[in-house]
């Protein structure tokens, strides 16, 4: 309440130092952590507009020459991109509908930003491309039809989302490209070429090495293949990658190969539940997509590319895409229950509970700092407006997997699959204590 009434001053504060020291990314740090958990507090979100946001808003409008220094001109591109993830944070936790300074000025600028930056500045594509979806998320209707200088929100969209899947632009640019495109199929849906923009994910699938940036192309697809699984595969096999592979055949490649580096509890769970729906489908027909190969080799990444465990000297080891996804599916079995079994233990094992209670011990009495003031204030953990409302939320991936394994070792080619199993995938599969495992 304190916090409240005083907030005027304090935002002033906050967005003065923030100013003042940009150069110093721990002072930042710590004033980002404040204002965002100021931004919680409903009698603080209107301050913020008034005191904060204009600042934000000169500071991305400004030439790199007045704005405010860092120690380089890569550092001045870092600082806009730390404006533009700060005003999406707000966005973000501002109810609908937007008030206009988030319409009319903050989506405008973000977009202008975003879609003048050159093909290097992945930093500002990342920020930009995120505080564009906030913007969509929270006032569709708003900033969809919104009228900048003749041309409207969506149109703007449209651009930006092209320019992020640009072939020749840096893959790294495309980072959040994927959920751009997953959140104006949901909010747009008919009423974009949306054959179009798949064809556009696909062939910036196929540029890119990182195993990030493949993710976050890849989940468009997933999240299809969930809603509508004949469909999507439909469409995928009517179209082909740049160089000539099949659609289809090449996102269900790509996928297999990086599935077990996905991350994100959402991400890993819908792509985990399409694969259940994959697997059916691949054993009840005779489509030649049973018959593609994948390699079985031991993935890691090595500077953000992927490598394999095999020696040099020899070639990988290839096997049905049916085995590798049930290989898929027991291993990411096994990652639940490890994770219920951390759960039991309050999420530690012994030690590194002993590591942090001699941590407590030497940390003794100390000043509270901005960020520990910011925890005390509330949690500042926000949760993805596209994503929140999605049913697979409400899955429980334990009972998910431990059901459809079950069931599928009544199938005809179960032991046949089991085969190709290592020990620690058998180890998984006996707790099930079902035959053929």
């Amino acid at each position: 309440d304190i916090v409240a009434v005083e907030a005027d001053k304090v935002n002033k504060f906050l967005v003065e130092l923030f100013v003042k020291h940009a150069s110093d990314t721990f002072i930042v740090s710590q004033v980002n952590d404040v204002l965002i958990t100021l931004a919680d507090i409903p009698e603080c979100r209107g301050s913020i507009q008034t005191n904060v946001v204009p600042v934000l808003l000169q500071i991305l409008r400004s030439p790199a020459a007045t704005s405010p220094k860092k120690q380089s001109e890569e550092d001045e591109e870092d600082m806009r991109a730390e404006v533009l993830d700060l005003l999406t944070t707000f966005v973000r936790k501002t109810p609908a509908p937007l008030p206009d300074i988030y319409v009319n000025e903050v989506f405008p600028a973000a977009m202008a930003l975003t879609i003048g930056s050159n093909k290097d500045s992945t930093a500002i594509l990342q920020s930009g491309g995120e505080c564009v979806r906030a913007c969509l998320a929270q006032g569709f209707q708003q900033v969809s039809t919104l009228n900048i200088n003749g041309i409207t929100g969506m149109e703007y969209t449209m651009q930006l989302m092209s320019k992020m899947l640009d072939p020749e632009m840096s893959e790294y640019g495309a980072l959040y490209a994927g959920r751009l495109v997953s959140s104006l199929i949901k909010h747009a849906g008919t009423t974009l070429n949306i054959n179009e923009i798949l064809q556009a994910v696909l062939n910036k699938l196929a540029k890119c090495e990182s195993p990030t940036v493949q993710q976050s192309l890849l989940v468009v697809f997933i999240k299809l293949f969930n809603h509508d699984l004949e469909g999507s595969m439909s469409f995928l096999q009517s179209i082909n990658t740049p160089s000539g592979e099949n659609g289809l055949v090449f996102v269900l490649k790509s996928w297999c190969e990086i599935q077990e580096m996905f991350t994100g509890e959402y991400e890993t769970k819908v792509a985990v539940i399409a694969l259940t729906k994959f697997l059916p489908h691949l054993l009840a027909t005779d489509s030649p997509l049973s018959q593609i190969m994948v390699s079985d080799d031991e993935v890691s990444l090595e500077g953000g590319r992927i490598t394999r465990s095999a020696k040099p000297q020899q070639s990988p080891t290839m096997i049905p895409i049916t085995v590798k996804i049930f290989k898929i599916l027991v291993q990411e079995f096994g990652n639940v229950l490890e994770e219920l079994e951390a759960e039991k233990n309050g999420g530690l094992s012994e030690e590194e509970d002993d590591d942090v209670e001699e941590e407590d011990e030497e940390v003794g009495a100390q000043f509270v700092s901005i960020a520990q003031l910011a925890h005390m204030l509330g949690d500042d953990d926000d949760e993805d407006e596209d994503t929140k409302d999605d049913p697979l939320n409400e899955v429980d991936l334990h009972s998910h997997l431990q059901g459809f394994l079950t069931q599928l070792s009544t199938h005809s080619t179960y032991n046949q699959l089991c085969q190709a199993l290592n020990d620690n995938e058998r180890t998984v599969l006996n707790s099930l204590q079902v035959s053929g495992s």
